[in-house]
């Protein structure tokens, strides 16, 4: 029985991000949003994105709206934009303009049109915190990626720290989901280990991606997964892989109905395919340099 009939909410940032690379810069449509959106609308799950975008960023909603993505954005002076230098393997952020704050009335109005939650904060103000205590009690099924609450941001430069939204966020999902930096950051800063952290805060399952190690996923029984990165001739832009990768393994485990293993093998092949620049093409979510 497919668990996310109804449609899944994505909350959080939609962001314009500059990509500047060693040879070539470019601008593009980003965020959790974004990413994860398509994957589900490509599984056949409606997806409503929960996000705030300026009026005057048009081009990001006309993108999305062509994906066959509904987005429920308040008033926002700025859209969020962040900057992405990249050397090789070293990569660093700069937060050059924050929206506002996602509010609990946003998620309210489409709540009875979703099945779950799919929390994609990517600084830690980018959500209300009174949001996270809403949910609390709810019926909905949350998964949060927790980049978000790993970061912080000092005179726009984007650094690692946990944030203390994050005890919230990972008290509210059935999965969570942490890249390498992320998960020992987190149980660093909780002196736990994963076993114990998802017994403290209930979590069903944690993922953690390796980018070309693979990954794994454990259960709260303590029960592990390791799955291998898919293989790939060329790495395009990995921007986007841990999203799609989440996206596409909530869609095999709720809406395919598929153990642990196979969404693992499933959801890798899509990130793969996503860091070779076929699964969500740079140039369909390119923007317009305009004035920026």
């Amino acid at each position: 029985m497919n668990l996310l009939k109804k449609g899944i909410g994505i909350v959080g940032s939609t962001t314009i991000d500059k990509i500047i690379a060693e040879d070539h810069s470019f601008l593009k449509l980003g965020g959790v949003t974004t990413y994860a959106g398509i994957t589900y609308r490509r599984h056949g799950i409606p997806a409503f994105i929960i996000s705030n975008i300026a009026e005057q960023d048009l081009e990001v909603i006309r993108k999305l709206h062509a994906e066959d993505i509904l987005v429920f954005s308040a008033k926002s002076d700025v859209s969020t934009y962040f900057v992405n230098y990249i050397r090789g393997d070293i990569r660093y952020q700069e937060l050059l303009q924050q929206a506002g704050p996602i509010r609990i009335e946003q998620i309210q109005t489409i709540i009875n049109r979703a099945d779950g939650l799919h929390l994609g904060p990517l600084h830690p103000l980018d959500i209300e915190a009174g949001v996270l205590r809403s949910l609390h009690d709810s019926n909905l099924k949350i998964f949060l990626d927790v980049q978000g609450y790993t970061r912080q941001v000092k005179n726009k430069k984007v650094y690692r720290s946990v944030s203390v939204q994050m005890a919230a966020g990972l008290a509210l999902a059935q999965i969570a989901k942490a890249n390498e930096a992320e998960y020992h950051a987190i149980l660093a800063f909780y002196q736990m280990t994963l076993a114990e952290l998802m017994h403290c805060f209930k979590i069903e399952e944690f993922v953690v991606t390796l980018g070309d190690k693979g990954g794994f996923v454990q259960k709260q029984s303590g029960e592990t997964f390791h799955y291998d990165a898919a293989p790939i001739k060329k790495a395009v832009d990995p921007t986007g892989a841990g999203d799609v990768f989440l996206a596409a393994y909530i869609a095999s485990r709720f809406a395919d109905r598929k153990d642990i293993p196979d969404a693992c093998f499933y959801a890798a092949k899509i990130a793969a395919r996503q860091v070779a620049g076929k699964y969500i093409p740079i140039d369909q979510l390119s923007l317009d340099e305009g004035e920026r």
